[in-house]
C-alpha cells in the first residue's frame, strides 16, 4: 500500500507540475498572432529593401540600380504599382520575357524581349508606373521585364530594371462561388 502511495504521490506531483508549466507558459503568450508575425518578419526574415528615395539623379549617394528591387510579383487579377525617384524626365518600359528553345546551335535557352506597347505612352512617362493587370490582354501570367529610365536636370539618364511576375490567381473564383 506503502509504495502504491508513493507512486500516486509521485504521478500527482508530476501532474502538478505540467499543469503549473503549463499555466506559466500559457500566461507568458501575451501577443496576438499579428504581432508574433511582426516580431518574426522584423527580426528574423531579411528584406530587400530599395535604398532612400529621397536622394534625386544627379546626387551625391544616388545609385541606379537601387531605384526598383529585383523582382515584383502580382496577381492576375490585381493592381500594380511603382513609383521612381523624383527627376526631370520618366520613361517605364514593360517587355514580355519569353524563352525560346535553341538546341541547334547552343544547346541553352535564350530569353527573347518583346516590347509591349499596351499601356499609354502617357501613363509610362510619370512618376508613378501603375496598372490593372486584367484591363490588359497583352499581359497574362508570366514573366516581364520593367525598365525605368530617368533624366536629371543636366540631361544625363539613369536606368534599373527589375523583374515583374504575374501569377494566376485562382483561388477567388471559389470565393466568389
Amino acid at each position: 500500500m506503502k509504495k502504491m502511495t508513493k507512486r500516486f504521490g509521485k504521478l500527482y506531483f508530476l501532474l502538478y507540475m505540467l499543469l503549473a508549466l503549463t499555466g506559466l507558459l500559457l500566461s507568458s503568450c501575451k501577443n496576438n498572432v499579428m504581432g508574433m508575425l511582426s516580431d518574426l518578419n522584423e527580426n528574423f526574415l531579411e528584406r530587400d529593401v530599395p535604398y532612400d528615395n529621397s536622394l534625386k539623379p544627379g546626387d551625391e549617394g544616388f545609385n541606379e540600380s537601387c531605384m526598383l528591387l529585383s523582382t515584383y510579383s502580382v496577381g492576375n487579377r490585381m493592381s500594380f504599382a511603382l513609383v521612381a525617384p523624383e527627376a526631370s524626365r520618366y520613361l517605364w518600359t514593360l517587355y514580355s520575357l519569353e524563352k525560346e528553345k535553341n538546341a541547334i546551335w547552343t544547346g541553352k535557352d535564350t530569353i527573347k524581349e518583346t516590347l509591349l506597347e499596351c499601356i499609354p505612352l502617357e501613363e509610362r512617362q510619370s512618376q508613378s508606373f501603375g496598372f490593372f493587370v486584367p484591363e490588359y490582354k497583352e499581359l497574362t501570367v508570366g514573366t516581364y521585364k520593367v525598365r525605368l529610365q530617368v533624366a536629371d536636370a543636366r540631361g544625363n539618364i539613369y536606368e534599373d530594371v527589375c523583374e515583374l511576375v504575374i501569377y494566376d490567381q485562382y483561388y477567388l473564383e471559389t470565393m466568389e462561388d
